[in-house]
């Protein structure tokens, strides 16, 4: 049976079935057409009269094929447009859509003012035959639906109603390139028709996800995460070593420049240590360069695994940028193809610079790259986030993070150094702003801020949601003080901020002293339309 989204498509895709015809109508103007023999003439009256009195249909119709048919082979009526024409009509009425399909053709070439009223006709026998089709895939009876389907996309092949039927029910059976191929032709056919809006974009993603599942089960990518593991374990134990034999030799220095010398066991120690140590470096150096070969060939032998759920998702978020919950999933996949080159390339032409203009959107999209761990495509577009929106405070923690996984000393001080102007008494501004000053060197200013944000500030401010309402924006958050002693009286003021950062309203809030462990809930009113941030400070 249908899945529950299959179920949805054949809901949206499926139109009402035409009523039975209970009266006859001729050929419309300027379908001029005259029956140009007697045969001809017996086959229009017997097809109105099926039409009029349905108790004589199914005789009546017989005998329309059987005069058509002599007519056309034995009566040489083959030029003769009102046969092609009424034989047409025929193979509508019995709902044989390829029959209509090949005669209409004949008769439109032998009478092109013809071709308004035949569309008519075609797209009645259309409609029934994309009913059909999803009707008996709802019904389960996929082979049938399949040719039903195929011959609607025959019939009209610039419709994207049954090419999106036919996807999606590939889809449905994890046939990702027969889903493929017929999802984006629908979508190519749909383009910016509103009424195909949700099935488009239900398509382009569907066939991304499929693609992606696929790339999981590749033995080819299976390898190439096996492969890959084992060379980042061992260039993550080189880093550990690095730093220990730098710290051993910047030992062995210190000692040199002042003249100190070790006990004799302690130095026999110390030389079995950095012996040991400096081994191990060279042993893991050489497993790491007998891997390269093995390394290069199941990355390229991966590859093809990988493009098209990458090429699928590119293009969907291509179509759909604000889809961000796609963005940990393209993230992902060039994440473990080991292409992180081509995903900052990727995410720059899907988020320019001169791009989204929503913020939310941006930072959507910094927050997924920063799950999959693509940490430089997660501060580009966090960065450009920021430009329109400077103040949010959460994309700035978000900006730091993503810095201090690159451990980028100089972008984390500056981001930290904004967080704080925005948020300074919260303990996770206290610690980027100690990790900042770390990685500049600078211990005493690190010890400041890691001191304070481990128990020395008592009372943290911690602002949960800043919401617009019908009256303006409300900002909600508590005052906790997690110290083991009573805290002071404290005064607080909140600046709220538009997109130019211009201060457009101001509100001073009183915290009174809190017990250990007490908190004081914080909710706040503004008035505005258009604001975008806050930020507080000590009064």
């Amino acid at each position: 049976m249908p899945s529950r989204s299959a179920v949805l498509v054949v809901a949206a895709l499926s139109g009402a079935l035409p009523l039975a015809a209970q009266t006859w109508n001729p050929p419309q103007p300027p379908c001029d057409i005259k029956a140009g023999h007697f045969r001809v003439s017996t086959a229009i009256v017997n097809m109105k009269t099926a039409a009029e009195k349905p108790n004589t249909r199914d005789h009546m119709l017989r005998q329309t094929l059987d005069v058509l048919s002599r007519t056309i082979t034995g009566d040489g009526q083959d030029k003769n447009p009102a046969a092609w024409y009424y034989l047409g009509r025929y193979y509508v009425e019995m709902g044989d859509a390829g029959g209509a399909d090949s005669a209409f053709d004949r008769a439109e070439a032998l009478a092109p003012q013809c071709k308004q009223d035949i569309a008519g006709y075609r797209l009645g026998l259309w409609r029934d035959v994309v009913a059909a089709g999803l009707r008996n895939w709802q019904e389960n009876r996929l082979d049938s639906a399949k040719a039903l389907l195929r011959q609607a996309g025959a019939l009209r092949p610039d419709q994207p109603r049954p090419f999106f039927g036919l996807g999606q029910l590939y889809l449905s059976q994890d046939q990702a390139d027969s889903a493929a191929f017929y999802l984006n032709k629908a979508a190519e056919l749909a383009g910016t028709d509103t009424t195909f809006a949700e099935a488009k974009k239900d398509a382009l993603g569907g066939v991304a996800r499929l693609t992606a599942r696929r790339v999981q089960t590749d033995p080819a990518a299976q390898r190439w995460r096996q492969t890959r593991f084992s060379r980042d374990s061992i260039q993550r134990l080189l880093v550990v070593d690095s730093i220990v034999l730098g710290r051993i030799d910047a030992s062995s220095a210190s000692r040199r420049a002042r003249g100190a010398r070790l006990a004799p066991p302690d130095q026999q120690a110390f030389a079995r240590d950095s012996t040991s140590r400096a081994q191990g470096f060279a042993d893991r150096r050489a497993a790491l360069a007998a891997r390269v070969a093995p390394v290069a060939a199941d990355s390229a032998a991966a590859q093809p695994a990988f493009e098209p759920a990458i090429q699928a998702f590119r293009g969907y978020l291509a179509a759909y940028p604000e889809a961000t919950d796609a963005v940990t999933s393209l993230a992902s996949l060039y994440y473990q193809s080991g292409r992180t080159k081509d995903a900052e390339t990727a995410f720059d032409a899907i988020y320019p610079a001169a791009g989204p203009s929503d913020p939310d959107v941006l930072v959507e999209a910094g927050r997924g790259a920063l799950r999959a761990n693509l940490f430089v495509v997660a501060t580009k577009l966090l960065t450009r986030a920021l430009e329109r929106r400077p103040y949010d405070r959460d994309a700035l923690l978000d900006l730091a993070n993503g810095y201090l996984a690159l451990r980028d000393s100089t972008w984390l001080l500056m981001t930290a150094q904004r967080l704080a102007a925005v948020d300074p008494l919260n303990r996770a501004t206290l610690r980027m702003l100690a990790a900042g000053w770390d990685l500049r060197a600078r211990g005493d200013s690190a010890k400041k801020y890691k001191d304070l944000a481990d128990g020395g500030l008592q009372v943290e401010i911690g602002v949960t949601t800043f919401l617009s309402d019908s009256a303006g924006y409300t900002l909600s958050g508590v005052a906790s003080n997690g110290g083991g002693t009573p805290s002071a009286a404290q005064r607080i003021t909140f600046e709220f901020l538009d997109a130019q950062g211009a201060v457009r309203g101001t509100q001073t809030i009183d915290i009174p002293p809190l017990p250990p462990q007490g908190t004081q809930p914080i909710e706040l009113h503004v008035a505005g339309r258009d604001l975008t941030g806050w930020r507080y400070r000590r009064s």
